[in-house]
């Protein structure tokens, strides 16, 4: 969500400094990682970047930094603080921090483009992704009985093969990188494919109704932005331990448990 402050104009990469934009993130959240894409698109090394959350050493919980807790009321990543102006903005949410990104930092090509409609397309399929791909990826990594996570898997590739019949190719909007690449390449591009794959033996066929899928991975996997917010593959494995047991004490675990939807 958006904090309650003056409204201000879109500023260039080249008319601020570093200090000026802040990020705060996580290495190991793939929603903190939809914002540091976005930041690495619009004004690459225009930003500061600051791990707001580590892994406690109980590996279960998290320890936080003031900050985050002062600047988002749930404590959680992403965060965007931006202090262009009299008073600071605050940002949090990842797509709408990927939204505010694409607005109002930096120059480069839009990550919502075209016409009203294009944009509405885009923000329908970023919630798809999220709530048919993203959150089965999460039940099948800490759901116990076997059914329940036969299900997850087959609701993932399901919401897969759907991504891939509206992908245009190499991207979901053809050549143009967008807003829904970055609200799924976090879990289907690299390191959390593995991370399934470790926990739940579960695999995305090499099949031609994923060919189009396996095209869009192809091609996000290769893109300067993304492979700058990549994490070594071993610890992100590790750090979804607490997931696969079951005991991952977040606001995403919580949603799993109780089977609400997740923040």
């Amino acid at each position: 969500m958006m904090s309650d402050q003056p409204k201000q104009e879109r500023q260039s990469a080249e008319g601020f400094s570093s200090n000026q934009i802040e990020l705060l993130s996580a290495w190991f959240c793939p929603f903190a990682q939809r914002a540091w894409i976005a930041m690495e698109e619009k004004c690459s090394d225009k930003y500061k970047l600051t791990n707001a959350m580590e892994v406690a050493d109980d590996e279960i919980s998290y320890v936080k930094i003031p900050e985050l807790l002062k600047t988002n009321p749930n404590g959680m990543v992403p965060v965007v603080i931006d202090r262009r102006g009299s008073e600071s903005i605050i940002v949090y949410d990842s797509l709408i921090c990927v939204e505010y990104i694409d607005e109002c930092v930096g120059d480069s090509g839009k990550l919502l483009p075209g016409p009203a409609s294009q944009r509405a397309r885009c923000r329908m399929w970023a919630d798809f992704c999220t709530k048919k791909i993203v959150s089965p990826f999460y039940r099948l990594l800490m759901k116990k009985g076997k059914d329940e996570r036969l299900k997850a898997a087959d609701e993932i590739l399901a919401g897969l093969r759907s991504f891939g019949d509206e992908c245009r190719g190499p991207y979901f909007l053809g050549e143009t990188f967008s807003f829904v690449d970055i609200a799924l390449a976090p879990w289907f591009v690299g390191g959390r494919v593995r991370v399934l794959e470790h926990y739940r033996n579960f695999s995305i066929p090499k099949t031609a109704e994923y060919a189009k899928f396996y095209q869009w991975a192809e091609a996000v996997g290769k893109r300067r932005s993304f492979s700058a917010t990549v994490c070594d593959e071993e610890k992100l494995i590790w750090s979804y331990k607490r997931y696969a047991e079951g005991t991952a004490k977040s606001q995403v675990g919580d949603a799993v448990r109780s089977g609400t939807t997740m923040p």
